[in-house]
């Protein structure tokens, strides 16, 4: 039986719109579920159907109705004739400007925002296009759409961030901004060639994010005195380590958040900038025009800075600036891509820094890890809050390493780090593993996540 159909006129009118249709049922999302008058009118409309009203938000609202304008409207058509190749620019520039399209571009991004979303994928295949987010750190197929769809939007993007639209044999990069009612989003285009066409990742950045609370982050509660420990020392160098996607920045944001005040100056240097902090300086990196971390760093000691934040220290350059900065009575805060604490001290070593200028600067490191939680709703066996996953939202695992006199003086002579290991053992160190051990057996992850995250069984 044919279902029939409300316009996209009608829906965006009438804030209605048709969820999903079951044999002779048909169920109705509306933004105002007390609308009596409307669901009268379509009862009588859909007389052969039992109707179910549900209330929907106004973002799943806008969501569907972006889709459904995007798909009732679609006329692109694309041919593979020579006639048809040589004027491919010109039906791009076409398609490009389509309602269809940028509904459906609309449509990707407001769901992406509905699910948490952190990235966007749009990657070409052999005959289709794949469409994922990446959702507390993993990759989730969303929907397929067709070669000819994918090409306009690559092309509506390039317009939007000012991008060469002919040009799809090179990569390109650029950056838009997006607004919606609640969320100012700047969206990071990378576009590569592939095999089957192009791959483009957006990474969106919500402008309107203010830094979590140290204590939502998720840190185990014996965390809590090195945190405090932290927050009142006063020079010296400290390192957030951890991989890309470990939660590095935020937990640097929520940091500075808390030592943000008036009797402080603080400056951060980021590529980019995630959080916007009212009453800190911060500055984002711009290479094109030469503002690099180097070039950036060396400036703002004429800015009188009390603590600085350096986004990562890269290259030997930065980590010199950061090392000066801690020795001359700063409070440096600074990432650095290493796999435990450990690795930290040797990885300054080996950029050059001299021993001795490490073990005088450095307070502590932190390693961390972010682990996807169970659902809450399920317990892991899938449902509609969690999209199926069995796991909704992420906290942390860490390792805390304060520098104390013994590891200083261990460090300025450059022993090696299977000799650093009994005294950290004799003194109870907590690794990361032993952080994970605790929140399994709380029941706030799995053994198979952990297993994930850090590749070892536990």
């Amino acid at each position: 039986m044919n279902i029939p159909l409300l316009s996209p006129v009608f829906c965006a009118t009438n804030n209605i719109i048709i969820l999903d249709h079951k044999d002779n049922s048909v169920i109705f999302g509306l933004l105002n579920n007390n609308d009596d008058v409307l669901k009268n009118r379509i009862k009588k409309a859909f007389s052969q159907y039992i109707c179910i009203f549900q209330e929907i938000d106004n973002a799943n609202f806008n969501i569907k109705i972006s889709q459904l304008y995007s798909e009732q409207h679609d006329n692109i058509t694309l041919t593979n004739d020579a006639s048809a190749k040589k004027s491919r620019h010109t039906i791009i520039d076409q398609v490009a400007d389509d309602a269809p399209i940028i509904n459906l571009l609309n449509s990707i991004f407001l769901e992406a925002i509905s699910k948490r979303a952190s990235d966007i994928h749009i990657e070409s295949e052999l005959n289709e296009t794949m469409i994922r987010y990446r959702i507390d750190g993993i990759l989730i197929k969303i929907k397929t759409i067709t070669q000819e769809r994918s090409m306009a939007i690559s092309a509506r993007l390039k317009i939007l961030a000012n991008l060469n639209v002919l040009e799809n044999r090179r990569p390109q990069d650029g950056h838009i901004d997006i607004k919606t009612d609640s969320y100012s989003l700047d969206v990071r285009i990378s576009i590569i060639p592939s095999i089957w066409g192009e791959s483009i990742v957006l990474r969106l950045l919500n402008r309107t994010d203010t830094p979590l609370e140290l204590d939502s982050l998720g840190f185990s509660a014996k965390y809590t005195e090195y945190i405090n420990k932290l927050l009142a020392i006063p020079s010296g160098l400290i390192l957030i380590t951890g991989p890309t996607g470990s939660g590095k920045t935020t937990t640097l944001a929520a940091i500075l958040n808390k030592l943000n005040r008036d009797s402080k100056k603080i400056i951060s240097v980021e590529d980019p900038v995630e959080y916007r902090i009212p009453g800190i300086t911060q500055i984002q990196v711009h290479e094109e025009l030469e503002l690099t971390f180097n070039n950036i760093l060396r400036r703002i000691f004429r800015q009188d800075p009390d603590i600085i934040m350096i986004g990562e220290i890269r290259d030997i350059e930065t980590a010199e600036i950061a090392v000066r900065a801690a020795m001359t009575g700063h409070l440096v805060f600074a990432t650095l891509h290493t796999n435990n604490a450990l690795e930290a001290v040797y990885r300054l070593q080996n950029m050059g820094i001299p021993s001795y200028m490490v073990a005088a600067v450095l307070k502590m490191i932190v390693a961390q890890r972010l682990v996807r939680k169970i659902c809450i709703e399920c317990n892991t066996r899938g449902c509609s809050h969690c999209i199926q996953t069995g796991f909704l939202g992420r906290t942390a695992i860490a390792e805390f390493l304060p520098i104390d006199i013994v590891l200083s003086d261990m460090i300025a002579k450059s022993v090696l780090i299977e000799q650093l290991r009994p005294y950290l053992k004799e003194k109870k160190y907590v690794s990361l593993f032993d952080d994970a051990n605790e929140k399994i057996e709380l029941g706030i992850t799995t053994e198979s996540e952990i297993k994930r995250e850090l590749g070892i069984e536990l």
